[in-house]
């Protein structure tokens, strides 16, 4: 049996067709991580936890540290009262904790717990997802549609990125739990292609048939306008989180999936369809 946390979100969504079309015994839990008690009554019985519950969304630091770090403390103490044989813990490349940035901080102390845990576990860094109700593409797209005639390109969209389709990960989640070479080790994976923010915008802006003029902001100017423009949200679509990673390269081996998984993921431009929908001028104001 699978226990799944964060089943409900991004990820979960499409780790949970996954698990069901491969026929998996999974459930996902329905209780808090602040709860113990709630916890030890649903890891009974369970094998393997896929622990996908986070705050990221939410742009909070203090929020981070609360439901990812404090969460995932909590969920190994229960996992080994619980005898659960693995855990297996999504994260972010460039995840350290020491990094200057909160969310990869908080990511790398999540590692350190689930490292140091005794359970036998699986971690899997990743870049930056995409995907229907994504908080990246949708968020990319619908500021240019505010912002016309103009789009936005944070430090001159000069950022190398591999940005990797939801579905994909979430395959590579499934094929872990029948991989034992995957155990006590941090495997990383990307998209097979490597692009600028500038190429993901104007990939965006051509498939959407939106044209725009792009927009230079330095580092400094972007996160300002952020946070005086949208930080007052209280499920802000543009955060701090948001921005960082427009600063620093997110790249890994373009075969990792290939290598590791053994199938080719896919590419961006194919698999944002989904932009074409009706209501993405709204998707800023969405939680």
């Amino acid at each position: 049996m699978v226990l799944v946390t964060g089943a409900t979100g991004f990820i979960g969504r499409s780790l949970g067709r996954a698990l069901s079309h491969a026929g998996a015994p999974w459930r996902p839990y329905s209780g808090r991580m602040s709860s113990a008690q709630s916890l030890r009554a649903e890891l009974e019985g369970v094998e393997t936890v896929i622990h996908l519950a986070g705050a990221e969304a939410r742009g909070n630091n203090r929020l981070l540290q609360h439901v990812d770090v404090a969460g995932t403390q909590r969920l190994i103490e229960e996992a080994r009262r619980a005898g659960v044989g693995r855990l297996i813990v999504p994260s972010r490349l460039n995840a350290d904790p020491h990094a200057v940035q909160p969310l990869l901080r908080a990511k790398g102390e999540v590692e350190r717990l689930v490292q140091r845990s005794g359970i036998p576990y699986t971690i899997v860094r990743s870049a930056t997802l995409f995907g229907r109700d994504d908080r990246f593409s949708e968020i990319i797209f619908s500021l240019a549609l505010w912002s016309w005639p103009l789009a936005w390109a944070p430090g001159g969209g000069k950022a190398p990125m591999q940005p990797m389709w939801v579905e994909d990960y979430a395959h590579c989640l499934l094929r872990t739990l029948d991989r034992p070479a995957t155990l006590d080790r941090i495997v990383t994976v990307a998209g097979a292609e490597r692009l600028s923010y500038r190429d993901i915008l104007l990939t965006i802006l051509r498939v959407t048939e939106r044209p725009r003029i792009l927009l230079p902001l330095p580092p400094k100017m972007a996160r300002r306008s952020a946070a005086v423009l949208l930080g007052w949200w209280r499920w802000p679509p543009v955060s701090r989180y948001f921005m960082d990673r427009f600063f620093m390269p997110e790249v890994t081996d373009l075969d990792a999936v290939q290598r590791q998984f053994g199938f080719q993921p896919a590419r961006f431009r194919e698999t944002i369809t989904y932009l074409n929908r009706g209501g993405m001028r709204r998707r800023l104001f969405r939680k």
